[in-house]
């Protein structure tokens, strides 16, 4: 037997299910979801399932996605501020924008098709469901890893006016408020409004600007109406908006150098980290003293120091609004369920992100980024109770990924420096420093000979512009065949069509032309492209795949309490085209420059047409990506014990992943590329048990073994470039032929053990009933870095919530802590450009207390 399955409680639960003949002190409710697109009780979907209800996600505080994931073990999800990772069983989207989601997110039926959505409050929720696995055959594409659905809450016809509204006043200045009302308003019509506000001053000590962050400040609101003109017909609309702001970041070096160590690790380490590590020495000696320091940042967020203009277009913090429209209608005719589902989702959000991740003014990233998208669904439904059982459908989307970016470097790093210069080419010459002091520099200005040397700028930078246009056909059909009355084989077949075409433009900056025009300075096209690998272009491209994707499963109920199945599933994730802005045209080398200046120019104002010298049309193979698939297979049972008062679910799966997409680092900046397979196994368990007549406690666990089957090309750690900047190139340029191999290696966000222990006891008193509530959520190590780098290893961590106290029909008042112990729980951990060597990592939220109060009506 495969070592994966001994040693584990399968068996004993299936003995336990069949044998036990213990009663429970109450039963549990019935838990009902719509993970196979039909309403059914969770028991009987064969499918590994999370169901967390609204009340339960409002009571626990659970703010958003990512603060849910906790609760999910093998889901993890994490908020960078460049990136939104998304992440089960190991498998999810690299950082790239043009890659799709693995993880499927569904609010309201409708298909959210960036990672940005998931960074969206939680407001008036019924229900999360988190379907651990490929969801191809109902949920489609994008969904090779699992999917999220989303169900907001909707007013029911014939309720008088109801509402609630709560407030809440927490650590870090936090305050949260939100309600809902509802009520008919005519016999066939009833609405609900539902609105969320909340602020932090965030819980990050910003030594540098002594300022805490991120200052966080969001507001959401929902319409929804239910219509029901005759009694076989029912509409279902929801308009939903938020505004988000963010201030400052939750990311800080905490790994910096010293003198001795970077001798060690990055003897060869280039002329911008020796410039950046000896100004850090010089001016800003406190961020080796803060680096690593639980919830402290020593960071200037893109301001500068207070009397020296910032960089980029803003400084650290982001800036969003979201609107999403969802229109259900579902018509019985005769028993069979007619279903259309439209929808409409968009965003604009801009952002600026410090990412050198020190108190240096050297590089700011700004985004602009906007998302469109509509879809639509038909879909029927049989009555059931047949022989062959079935839900058919018909689907299409179209959506517009418009993003708009600006990479500026300030090479006077606050005027610390001169300027940037022609000498940042010649790693033999010295820097050129401005007011201190450096060691091994004995001049202010060194004697130049090269026609380059004269050009100076002290802030040069890339504008790149991505715009993506992607369509997509489906149709699908699953079918429940009843061979008996116990077993039943469902079968289902999916097949998808997409096509994508991009436009992705850039132009080069400096101090003569400014952010928004673009320079055709040879010389900045020479520094540009030898010390970053950036160029100008404009490539138009477009693709076109197609695929089918099908299921099976084979489910025995073999009690009126508990069933068995089997399943296997395919999936895949639609390739497509890089969001990067580096990366050199086609049939050039990397960090080459094959244009040549005018003879005798000495002058920076010379000029360039790059098309005399490489074709700006024409990307490299990098620049486009190949479809990523999946064979999954897993077993598993549902099973109800002491008549109704524990549930025990189990699932045990394995699945292989080909053409894994991943983002490659090539020395100066990222590439892309179908790099290999993944093998992955685990087991998941979710038991819930009502106790006494008080006490309800749950377990959610999972063992997870997800490596790379193939995957000899990966990211090349600091050090290894530090070796062999060529490390990873496939060439021969790369002459010491070194990978970074990472065959047999875990994949990211997987931790070998997860957990999540749940317990709520409900004491009634004379006129109310008190209760303490909480959660302890764990996870084991894991990488988060793609190049599996030691230093980037997050160490496990648990966090405990508690919340105390009483409840009647119409109010309650509540006591609460998140992360009670204040766990210094990381999310991701990797290199800081600047500083060769060093790390930086993004930190969780520390100990929160607050008193939450609600009333209801």
């Amino acid at each position: 037997m495969n070592t994966l399955f001994k040693s584990t409680p399968i068996f004993a639960a299936l003995a336990l299910a069949t044998a036990s003949q213990m009663t429970s002190a109450q039963q549990l409710e019935e838990v009902i979801v719509t993970a196979q697109k039909k309403v059914e009780s969770l028991q009987d979907v064969p499918i590994s399932v999370v169901a967390m209800q609204g009340e339960q996600i409002q009571q626990a505080g659970i703010q958003n996605m990512m603060q849910l994931s906790d609760y999910v073990p093998n889901l993890h999800i994490a908020i960078a501020p460049v990136n939104t990772n998304i992440y089960m069983r190991g498998v999810g989207s690299g950082n790239n924008q043009g890659f799709e989601q693995s993880v499927g997110m569904y609010i309201d039926g409708i298909y959210m098709g960036r990672g940005r959505q998931y960074r969206n409050a939680f407001l008036d929720l019924e229900r999360v469901e988190v379907l651990r696995g490929p969801q191809g055959t109902l949920f489609g594409r994008n969904t090779v890893a699992g999917a999220v659905s989303v169900i907001t809450a909707s007013p029911t016809l014939g309720e008088d006016l109801n509402g609630a509204i709560s407030v809440a006043a927490e650590s870090n200045n936090g305050f949260i408020t939100e309600g809902h009302i509802g009520s008919d308003i005519t016999d066939t019509l009833a609405m609900r409004f539902a609105f969320k506000y909340r602020e932090s001053d965030g819980w990050i000590d910003n030594a540098y600007l002594n300022e805490d962050e991120p200052n966080i400040e969001d507001t959401t609101y929902r319409l929804t109406t239910v219509w029901q003109p005759i009694d076989d017909l029912d509409v279902n609309f929801k308009y939903a908006h938020s505004d988000e702001k963010r201030t400052g970041s939750t990311a800080a070096t905490w790994l910096y150098l010293t003198p001795a160590q970077r001798d060690e690790l990055v003897p060869n380490r280039g002329p911008f980290a020796i410039a950046a590590y000896q100004l850090v020495d010089a001016n800003f000696p406190e961020l080796a003293v803060e680096a690593g320091e639980d919830f402290t940042a020593y960071r200037d967020n893109n301001y500068g120091s207070l009397d020296y203009v910032g960089l980029g277009r803003k400084p650290d913090g982001d800036k969003g609004d979201v609107n999403n429209v969802a229109m259900a209608i579902n018509y019985d005719l005769d028993g069979y369920m007619i279903t259309s589902i439209s929808g409409y989702t968009d965003y604009h959000v801009t952002q600026g992100a410090d990412v050198d991740w020190t108190p240096l003014r050297f590089i700011a990233r700004d985004d602009d980024e906007k998302f469109d998208q509509w879809s639509q669904e038909l879909r029927i439904q049989s009555p059931g109770g047949d022989f062959i059982d079935y839900t058919a459908g018909l689907y299409y989307d179209t959506s517009t990924l418009k993003n708009s970016r600006l990479v500026a470097v300030d090479g006077s790093f606050q005027g610390l420096f001169a300027s940037i210069d022609g000498s940042l080419l010649n790693p033999a010459l010295p820097p050129i420093p401005i007011g201190v002091a450096l060691p091994g520099v004995t001049s202010l200005v060194p004697v130049v000979t090269d026609p380059l040397l004269a050009y100076t700028t002290n802030q040069l930078g890339r504008n790149h512009d991505y715009i993506l246009d992607s369509e997509s056909y489906a149709a699908f059909a699953q079918g429940m065949i009843n061979i008996t009355e116990e077993i039943t084989l469902t079968l289902g077949l999916r097949y998808t069509k997409e096509t994508k075409d991009v436009q992705s433009t850039q132009f080069l900056t400096d101090d003569t032309s400014g952010y928004d025009a673009g320079s055709d300075s040879f010389y900045l096209a020479q520094v540009q492209a030898t010390l970053f690998n950036t160029y100008a272009y404009d490539y138009k491209q477009n693709r076109e795949t197609d695929d089918w994707i099908p299921s099976a499963v084979l489910q025995w109920n073999y009690s009126d309490d508990s069933m068995l199945y089997a399943s296997f599933s395919q999936g895949f994730k639609s390739g497509g085209f890089t969001g990067a802005d580096d990366g050199q045209p086609d049939n050039l080398p990397l960090a080459a420059w094959p244009c040549v200046a005018i003879p005798g120019a000495t002058s920076q104002d010379d000029t360039v047409d790059i098309s005399s010298c490489y074709d700006p049309t024409n990307p490299s193979d990098d620049f486009q990506f190949e479809d990523e698939t999946v064979d999954a297979f897993e077993i598993g049972g549902k099973h109800q014990l002491l008549d109704g008062g524990m549930t025990f679910n189990w699932a045990a799966f394995y699945s292989k992943y080909d053409n894994l997409q991943t983002a490659i680092f090539k020395g100066v900046g990222f590439g892309v590329t179908n790099a290999g397979s993944v093998d992955i196994k685990g087991i998941e368990v979710e038991t819930r048990w009502a106790a006494t007549d008080n006490l309800i406690l749950g377990a959610n666990l999972a063992y997870l073994d997800a490596t790379y089957g193939e995957f000899q090309e990966a990211p090349c750690t600091a050090v290894q470039l530090d070796a062999n900047p060529q490390c990873g190139v496939d060439g021969p340029t790369n002459v010491l032929d070194t990978f970074n191999d990472l065959d047999g290696e875990n994949t990211l966000y997987a931790s070998d053990y997860s957990a999540s222990v749940t317990w709520d006891f409900v004491y009634p008193l004379r006129n109310m009933d008190a209760f303490v509530s909480g959660e302890a959520n764990y996870r084991s190590k894991f990488f988060s870095n793609g190049d599996n780098d030691p230093f980037d290893q997050i160490d496990s961590f648990t966090k405990v919530n508690l919340r105390v106290g009483a409840r009647t029909e119409s109010w309650e008042l509540t006591v609460y802590s998140r992360n009670l112990f204040d766990e210094a729980a990381i999310s991701q951990s990797f290199d800081v450009p600047t500083l060769s060597g060093s790390h930086a990592y993004v930190m969780d939220e520390g100990r929160v207390l607050g008193l939450r109060a609600a009333y209801m009506f």
